[in-house]
């Protein structure tokens, strides 16, 4: 799975529950886990706004990616 669709599989949800009143204002966090770490919705960013490229990609030890491919989920 590439990372465009990693991130769509987050926004999508994250609206489903803003829409349905789940959560307000900008609380919580979604994170999905992948082969070189993880990548997490921004802080103080509602879940009804979430722009699929301000997602940060973190490594294995939660510190942000610097070296972002642009290949699928850091796979060569």
């Amino acid at each position: 799975m590439n990372k465009t669709r990693f991130r769509d599989r987050i926004v999508a949800p994250a609206a489903s529950l803003y829409s349905r009143g789940l959560t307000f204002g900008s609380t919580g966090n979604i994170s999905v886990r992948i082969d070189v770490g993880w990548l997490m919705t921004p802080t103080d960013t509602s879940m009804g706004e979430i722009d699929p490229e301000k997602i940060a990609r973190l490594n294995k030890y939660g510190d942000k990616d610097l070296h972002q491919k642009s290949t699928a989920c850091g796979r060569q």
